[in-house]
């Protein structure tokens, strides 16, 4: 497994999810020419807590694991008329939003998964599982591939 930024992937794929609640989808990929952010340990899902990114090969197997602040916005600062309060945080009904993650362009890499607490519990709540996963190879799903024209491997 990578555990570090890695120079012989000088490729990394820039991945662009939208979500609404708990549904998350890809609805873009694109392949550039830069070094992934390092790589995380392995983590023991049974005690892990959190969410984090995993690129694994078509067997499952981890290649590369990267822990991340959770992209899905369960609140919003608000700005308040009391002037002892003047920020505060509130619960988002329905969540939505976008936000991005970069990983390593491998060979051998299959697929994307999230793994963490289900989205819209607080982590540590439940044991760490995989929430969604996400084909990396253009063709395999309708997510247009914006990259530069080279492949992603």
């Amino acid at each position: 497994m990578t555990t570090g930024a890695d120079q012989d992937h000088p490729h990394a794929v820039r991945l662009i999810f939208e979500y609404e609640g708990t549904d998350i989808r890809l609805v873009s990929r694109q392949r550039t020419e830069m070094i992934s952010p390092p790589g995380d340990r392995p983590a023991d899902r049974r005690s892990a807590q959190g969410m984090w990114v995993e690129v694994r090969d078509a067997g499952r197997n981890v290649l590369y694991r990267r822990v991340l602040h959770d992209p899905v916005r369960h609140d919003a600062e608000v700005f308040s008329e009391d002037p002892e309060r003047s920020v505060a945080r509130v619960p988002v009904e329905r969540p939505r939003g976008t936000f991005a993650v970069l990983v390593p362009d491998m060979a051998a890499a299959d697929h994307v998964a999230f793994v963490g607490s289900l989205l819209g519990r607080a982590p540590g709540l439940a044991p760490a599982a995989e929430i969604a996963r996400f084909p990396l190879r253009p063709g395999t799903d309708d997510t247009p591939d914006t990259g530069d024209g080279g492949p992603v491997t």
